[in-house]
């Protein structure tokens, strides 16, 4: 046994070597004699594990933590947050008063600005948005009343187009399709060929021949078709010398129509297969397409119908043959379409 200097509490038992030896003396936290100042509640939140954990090691220290915590309860300068139009807004909690931060704002927002002119004046170059909105501006009633006009259109009565008048009487061109019946439209068209590549996809899915790129045929099909329309009435207007007043997007939307019938063809032969009702319905919905078009481009094909006896002549009747070879054209282009 060595010599411990007559103090046993600082011996302990070494088991490895079996000898005794001298230990420290344990360590002991202070317990503080006055409150923790206040470092304001920034500081609380940040750390309140630290906080709780030094407060737990020590039970004598929860007495001045309660006597902190209710001098702030009543400390009549304690902080109470301010409302955002105030100076502890968002901006100042961000840093955002800095002039440096105000100056990259500026220049961010300019650059946005400019970016967004750009895009816009290079955009409507090739596309007239105000145009565009113009044949999408339709109603739930003006849909379900065109539909039955395509399929029934032996039983409208009048297919003059609208016109929208100024103040002063003036014509401001052809009111929009939520007003006018009569008016063409492209959200039916666009509807159509979506549902059509739709339907082709599940045709070729029953028949256990579905492949990704049939989708991609029939758009790239129905697409080509309606472009070859739209070429040979350019071409049709050019030589017959006819003043071509309509739009391009009329002539879209007009040609567009053809695959509400070809979605009616298409889902009774889902249902009912290649049989004589199939052929009827394609018939029917055929013949109702080119008489809707005989009569709907009418003032696309005749703009002067009654300008005068100088349309009595023989241009008119080659006009007029004209006209009738777009109507007989859809019978050929949706048998296309449908098989």
């Amino acid at each position: 046994m060595y010599s411990t200097g007559g103090n046993p509490n600082y011996q302990y038992s070494n088991q490895a070597y079996g000898i005794p030896s001298k230990s420290p003396p344990p360590l002991q936290h202070p317990v503080p004699q006055h409150p923790i100042p206040d470092f304001g509640p920034a500081v609380q939140q940040a750390a309140p594990s630290q906080q709780t954990y030094q407060y737990d090691q020590n039970p004598m220290m929860q007495q001045p933590q309660q006597q902190q915590q209710q001098h702030q309860a009543y400390n009549p300068n304690a902080y109470t947050p301010q409302p955002l139009h105030q100076t502890n807004n968002l901006y100042s909690q961000f840093n955002f008063n800095d002039p440096a931060a105000q100056m990259g704002m500026q220049f961010a927002g300019t650059a946005m600005a400019q970016g967004s002119a750009y895009m816009e004046k290079n955009f409507n170059r090739w596309v007239n948005l105000p145009a565009l909105r113009h044949y999408f501006n339709v109603s739930n009633s003006y849909v379900s009343s065109k539909l039955r006009l395509l399929l029934f259109p032996w039983r409208n009565h009048s297919w003059n187009r609208l016109l929208m008048r100024s103040e002063t009487g003036q014509g401001e061109g052809f009111k929009s399709p939520r007003e006018d019946l009569n008016s063409p439209d492209l959200y039916i068209p666009v509807m159509a060929v979506v549902t059509y590549v739709l339907l082709c996809g599940l045709t070729a899915g029953l028949e256990s021949k579905f492949h990704p790129e049939l989708l991609y045929i029939a758009v790239s099909t129905s697409i080509a078709v309606v472009f070859w329309e739209i070429v040979y009435t350019r071409l049709g207007c050019y030589f017959l010398s006819i003043p071509f007043e309509a739009s391009m997007l009329d002539l879209l939307s007009y040609y567009g129509y053809k695959f509400v019938g070809i979605i009616v063809t298409d889902i009774i032969r889902l249902l009912e297969g290649k049989g004589y009702v199939s052929w009827f319905v394609f018939f029917y919905t055929s013949l109702s397409v080119s008489f809707f078009l005989l009569r709907s481009m009418r003032y696309v094909i005749l703009p002067d119908a009654a300008a005068g006896p100088s349309t009595l002549n023989p241009q008119r009747k080659r006009r007029m043959w004209f006209l009738l070879t777009i109507a007989a054209l859809q019978i050929v282009y949706m048998f296309f379409l449908v098989n």
